[in-house]
């Protein structure tokens, strides 16, 4: 397991004195700040790495923080965050701090050099680890975990591995799902015992990322849905 924290109170606080609270006051620019964050730089097609849009990233923290009040205030833990567009938004609508957990150490680099040229690395946590083998003490660490995870294309049932861990450590969960294996998600989760609400349904669109696709753009349905344990 791989750490980096940029840990220093005096520094926080003073960043909360002058902007308490939100960074960001419109959803447009959280969408035009998460777009500046960059795609990793050498995606791994068995991680299925891709960026979340932005639209989409900035829809889901939008509804879970003004929705829901998921947000703000609150340890946020972003499941395999990739290069943090929802670990670092949630930080910019006031996140107390948000932890980028992310097997590829790579992807955690580029989220740790512009968290730190817009001066919110002092917010986040970045930790390289297996989501299947947490470094987190269970029974809720976090309140809120958000994931874009894998759609089990290249590893069948990385999906719901995803949420099953995600529901280890938190008791909100917001995650993002094909719409093509909602009902088996959404099955899979009452059967644990939980409750999950489609919060929201959008359209992803891929340009070419590898040098097999042949297609300009690839485009597919999902879904955001938010899932809350009981205890």
């Amino acid at each position: 397991m791989w750490r980096d924290r940029c840990d220093s109170p005096l520094q926080v606080t003073e960043v909360r004195k002058e902007l308490p609270g939100f960074y960001v006051r419109r959803k447009r620019e959280l969408e035009l700040a998460l777009n500046t964050i960059p795609p990793h730089p050498r995606p791994r097609v068995e991680l299925e790495q891709y960026a979340t849009p932005s639209t989409l990233a900035s829809t889901l923290l939008w509804i879970a923080e003004f929705h829901f009040g998921d947000i703000s205030g609150k340890k946020v833990l972003d499941l395999g965050s990739g290069t943090g567009r929802l670990g670092i938004g949630a930080v910019l609508l006031g996140a107390s701090v948000a932890t980028l957990l992310d097997i590829d150490p790579d992807s955690l680099e580029v989220a740790k050099k512009w968290s730190q040229d817009a001066g919110v690395y002092a917010f986040l946590d970045l930790v390289a680890a297996d989501v299947n083998e947490l470094p987190f003490r269970e029974n809720f660490s976090f309140e809120t975990v958000i994931q874009n995870p894998p759609f089990g294309v290249h590893r069948k049932g990385s999906d719901v591995a995803f949420l099953r861990s995600a529901l280890r450590c938190a008791h909100v969960v917001y995650s993002i799902h094909k719409e093509t294996s909602l009902e088996y998600i959404l099955s899979v989760v009452r059967r644990w015992g939980a409750q999950a609400t489609v919060l929201h349904r959008d359209r992803i669109c891929l340009p070419p990322m590898f040098e097999w696709h042949r297609k300009r753009v690839y485009c597919f349905r999902v879904a955001v849905i938010r899932v809350e344990r009981s205890t």
